[in-house]
């Protein structure tokens, strides 16, 4: 709303022994309040880890609420199924490299006409039929857990590994954790949840009157720690009259996702800070009276922000030597309405 300065002076002698006065204080950030914000994580930010393959764990690495950097071994599974499982790979490699073998040792019999073609032809399927079910088993161990340095160390060393080490797919932080030493879990079996809380928003239920000046990519406070607007709701909340806004923080505030917390929200703002008993409403908008010589000058304010006993406003009129009224307003406002009657 654009300040319009009131023209009427109110002259009146007898008001000034009535009439206290204070000076604005100009700040730079405006409180806006305190309000309740929920955690809220989007879902790439969220990593579930399930056993690929049923075992005993061997060793855990973590405990629960454990800060994790990606690519760090999270635990260790011992499973009788991999094992199966690398034998079959195995066995099929070495069926690779011997018809590998033998279709090299036939193809040149084969052009010289020495062998026939039928065993050359057949030799050679059976080459494909093995080098295909390697293929596959390589990337279901992949699939079932194993890192690919241990893939790559079976298929060179024709040894399989009995133990599986599961990494951490993302840098943060453990949110739960079902497993322990030495238990034995099932295919499938949820064993912990990493949550990068550096990606954390938080949702907050602003008033209407608050949530309607601010724009996207707009920059607030939370205490000290800024966070940026990242979304507004399109809609009010006809029950609270409220608006859902989304912060995000510039550096992680450690909040997780559902979790609750009180948060005291500041607007990086130039505005002048006065006793809430300085403003009165008048005529639907909002006003202070301003001393002057020979009287009070009412004018049209902004409020931007409440705290308590004070109010963040602003007004072109408004310097740090005003002299503005916090006690007696209320008869400076009758008066007022008087002259304009």
């Amino acid at each position: 709303m654009k300040n319009i300065l009131l023209i009427t002076l109110l002259s009146f002698t007898p008001l000034f022994g009535m009439v206290k006065t204070a000076q604005p204080i100009k700040t730079q950030r405006i409180y806006l309040g305190s309000f309740l914000a929920k955690g809220y994580l989007s879902a790439n930010k969220i990593f579930r880890i399930d056993t690929p393959v049923g075992g005993i764990i061997e060793r855990l690495n973590v405990n629960i609420y454990d800060t994790v950097k990606k690519g760090d071994v999270l635990v260790t599974l011992k499973s009788p199924k991999i094992l199966e499982l690398e034998s079959q790979y195995i066995d099929a490699l070495i069926e690779k490299d011997y018809y590998t073998r033998e279709v090299n040792r036939l193809r040149p019999l084969y052009r010289e006409a020495v062998v026939a073609k039928k065993i050359f032809i057949k030799t050679k399927n059976i080459l494909t039929k093995f080098t295909t079910k390697s293929h596959f088993y390589y990337h279901l161990l992949l699939e079932w857990g194993l890192s690919k340095s241990q893939a790559d160390k079976i298929t060179k060393t024709k040894t399989p590994i009995a133990k599986i080490q599961i990494f951490a797919p993302i840098s943060g932080q453990i949110s739960d954790l079902t497993i322990y030493p030495k238990m034995y879990v099932k295919d499938g079996t949820h064993l912990m949840t990493i949550l990068n809380t550096i990606g954390t928003h938080l949702e907050v239920s602003l008033p209407a009157t608050i949530a309607n000046r601010l724009h996207k990519k707009a920059t607030l406070y939370i205490n000290n720690t800024p966070v940026t607007v990242e979304s507004i709701a399109a809609k009010i909340d006809s029950r609270t009259q409220t608006i859902a806004v989304h912060l995000l923080p510039v550096k992680s505030m450690h909040i997780l996702p559902d979790e609750k917390r009180n948060i005291k929200l500041y607007w990086p703002k130039n505005a002048f800070m006065l006793p809430a008993s300085a403003i009165i409403d008048f005529k639907t908008h909002n006003i202070v009276f301003i001393k002057k010589a020979k009287g009070f000058q009412p004018v049209y304010v902004t409020i931007l922000g409440r705290n308590n006993d004070k109010v963040y406003i602003v007004a072109k009129e408004l310097k740090t030597t005003s002299q503005v009224a916090v006690t007696g307003v209320i008869t400076l406002k009758g008066t007022l309405e008087s002259k304009d009657d």
